[in-house]
């Protein structure tokens, strides 16, 4: 008992600490100069170029600008929200994978370099398409590039997102599954979906911004897109679930349940 209670207040201290650096990174962010956030617009900037066959050129004040383009990787543009949300993602997700608070301690400096190489690669990603589509979709859609450009981020954070929690759901089993209290896939899932609504919807409104059109502007397909992806996971979940190791063993009906069992292996 002791030693359940003891594992218990380990993992809720380890999520505490993920939280609040998560929250001192968003704090930072903020307030944070171009100068400030070279640590991730160079890199972002270095994919994109790979991606888009152009070069960025770094301007004081501003961010890394593409004048064949006409692109600005600007701090906004840093990616830095996605970086928090695959951070706490990824950190509090599969953090009951690790039964000792030495192997925790090592997964959360893991997340941390997880999170940040994750968040050039999609952020990178989401630059290029935006590129390489916007104008096109501009022409023949008849929406703005911004339209197109908030749209793409959207679909490709969220996709990005999750894909890395899968990847790491495919991973992490080989190497530390069983540990008692462990999220389970469709849980991580839901989780990253819920820090991603958070730090995208609910952190900006309970600031103001609600005051502001362009944040329902963003918000509204946000909204739908994850609710719509929980309904999913809700649904596969559910479907999954009573997969016959979760079965109520009846003194009554012990030979029933075997049956069933041994028919659903």
């Amino acid at each position: 008992m002791k030693a359940r209670l003891r594992q218990l207040a380990e993992r809720h201290a380890f999520t505490v600490v993920a939280l609040a650096l998560a929250g001192l990174l968003k704090r930072f962010y903020s307030g944070a100069s171009a100068e400030e956030l070279r640590w991730i617009l160079l890199p972002t900037s270095w994919l994109t170029s790979l991606g888009v066959d152009t070069e960025f050129a770094f301007r004081a004040g501003e961010g890394y600008l593409s004048r064949e383009e006409s692109v600005l990787i600007s701090p906004a543009c840093a990616g830095v929200n996605f970086l928090i949300v695959a951070f706490v993602s990824v950190a509090v997700g599969f953090s009951g994978r690790f039964a000792t608070f030495p192997k925790r301690s090592l997964w959360l400096i893991s997340s941390a370099v997880i999170a940040y190489l994750t968040t050039l690669v999609v952020n990178a990603l989401r630059i290029s398409l935006s590129i390489a589509l916007a104008h096109l979709a501009t022409r023949y859609l008849g929406l703005t590039f911004q339209s197109v450009h908030r749209l793409l981020g959207i679909f490709v954070y969220l996709t990005g997102l999750l894909g890395l929690c899968l990847t790491l759901e495919l991973w992490l089993p080989r190497r530390g599954a069983g540990v008692g209290g462990a999220f389970g896939k469709s849980q991580v899932l839901l989780l990253a979906l819920g820090c991603y609504a958070s730090v995208t919807l609910l952190v900006p409104l309970l600031r103001g911004a609600g005051h502001s059109p362009e944040y329902w502007t963003h918000a509204a397909p946000v909204s739908v897109l994850v609710v719509v992806s929980a309904a999913l996971l809700f649904a596969v979940g559910r479907r999954n679930w009573d997969d016959g190791r979760h079965a109520i063993r009846s003194p009554e009906h012990p030979e029933r349940v075997a049956s069933e069992q041994g028919a659903g292996g």
